[in-house]
Formats: C-alpha cells, sequence, structure tokens
C-alpha cells in the first residue's frame, strides 16, 4: 500500500507584527509609502479617515522624529561638557579639602566639621569622606549656596583653587545645566507627540491591511506590497 498523501499545511496567517513595523524608522517609511499609494487609490475609504488625514499624520510622524534626533543631537555637547566639568570639579575638592585642613592646623576632625559649610556631604560607604552631591541640581546649589561664599570668606582664596577657580566654572555649570533641562524638555515634547501620531498611524494602518485583505482575497498579499507594506524589509 502507498502512503497516505499528508494533507497539505493550512495558510498561515500573515502576522501584523511583519507588516506594520514596530521599529519608527522603518514605521515612517512603511507609513509615507502607504499615503502615496492611497492618495491615488481612490477607491478605497475609511470611515473614520480620509487619504489626506492620514498623509498629514504620516508626514507630521517623520518630522517628530527628526525633531527628537536635532535635540538629542544638539544635548549632547552640553551632557559631555556637564561630565567634564563634574570631573573637574571632583578633581579640584582634593585641593580644596587639602587647604581646609592646612586652615585647621592639619586638624583633621576639625577640617572635616568645616566641610559641610562648603556644601560637601559625606560619601556613602566611605566614611568620612566628603564630596558634592553627585545629583546635578543639588551640587549647583551646593556650589552656588555655600562652596562660593565660604571659599571667598577662607583665607585661601586667592590660591590656585580659590575663587578663580571655582566662579567660572559654577557659572558655566548652571548655564550648561539650564541648556541641559530645556532641552531634554524637548526630546521629552517630542517623544510625547510621536507616541501619539504613532498610535494613530499603526491603527490606520492595520484598517488598512485588512481592507486590502478583504477586497482581495486572493491577491491580497500583492496589494500590501503594492501598498508599501514590505514584510521582508523590516
Amino acid at each position: 500500500m502507498s502512503p497516505t498523501p499528508a494533507a497539505p499545511n493550512p495558510e498561515k496567517p500573515v502576522s501584523l507584527k511583519l507588516l506594520i513595523p514596530r521599529n519608527d524608522a522603518a514605521l515612517a517609511t512603511v507609513a509615507s509609502l502607504v499615503a502615496g499609494t492611497w492618495a491615488t487609490e481612490t477607491w478605497f475609504t475609511l470611515r473614520w479617515l480620509k487619504p489626506a488625514d492620514f498623509a498629514a499624520l504620516a508626514a507630521s510622524f517623520a518630522a517628530t522624529l527628526t525633531d527628537k534626533r536635532a535635540a538629542a543631537a544638539t544635548r549632547s555637547p552640553q551632557t559631555q561638557r556637564l561630565q567634564e566639568l563634574d570631573d573637574e570639579l571632583d578633581e579640584a575638592l582634593r585641593v580644596l579639602k587639602a587647604y581646609v585642613l592646612e586652615a585647621a592646623n592639619y586638624d583633621k576632625a576639625a577640617a572635616n566639621a568645616q566641610l559641610p559649610g562648603f556644601g560637601l556631604v559625606p560619601r556613602s560607604g566611605k566614611g568620612k569622606s566628603y564630596e558634592l552631591s553627585r545629583d546635578r541640581d543639588e551640587r549647583l546649589a551646593a556650589l552656588r549656596d555655600f562652596l562660593l561664599p565660604a571659599v571667598a570668606k577662607a583665607p585661601f582664596a586667592g590660591r590656585d583653587r580659590g575663587t578663580a577657580f571655582w566662579q567660572p566654572r559654577a557659572t558655566e555649570y548652571a548655564a550648561l545645566l539650564h541648556q541641559a533641562d530645556g532641552l531634554a524638555g524637548q526630546v521629552t515634547q517630542a517623544v510625547s507627540q510621536k507616541d501619539d501620531t504613532k498610535a494613530a498611524i499603526r491603527q490606520a494602518l492595520q484598517a488598512i491591511v485588512y481592507g486590502l485583505r478583504a477586497n482581495y482575497p486572493d491577491t491580497y498579499e500583492a496589494e500590501w506590497r503594492a501598498w508599501g507594506f514590505r514584510k521582508v524589509s523590516y
């Protein structure tokens, strides 16, 4: 007896995860392609969304991606310089604490008792070691409200790591932190706008996928490709 032929495998449904990418750049590309096709395929309609409105969504989404990248790129130099300043300030604190110790006649307990007056806080897990806060907002407040006034009154104010060192760096730190915070807000706003637009685009693309399959029961995969759903590309 010849073996019974195996039954053909049922058609596997195409996953929307393949047709509608989650990657922002890929989604923007698909949305743009679909918008261009829909503008010419006037027979296809959705009762709740017009082709021109979808094209506007696609353009808005692409623009928010550009805005986000631009804000993030602008932010990078400020962030890098802030890190450089943090390193400079941390290194200078070693000299500052040596000045305080010298002024206290090398009485370490007396010197440590003065350090909080310079805006320094105990370093976690480091015993009696003191440092500026790692939080940048708190660090700036410590520089402005404690360290600068304390250095100005200290006997070492005119020395190498005295006022002439700390004042310009504190001023620059404040300016950079303000810029970085503003740019961070721009990035957050761009991300929020992008996410809202992205959800609307994905909803529309899903409806278009189902609509094309309903209208082309035998050739819907070719139609998907023609409209811009190029699942093999992402």
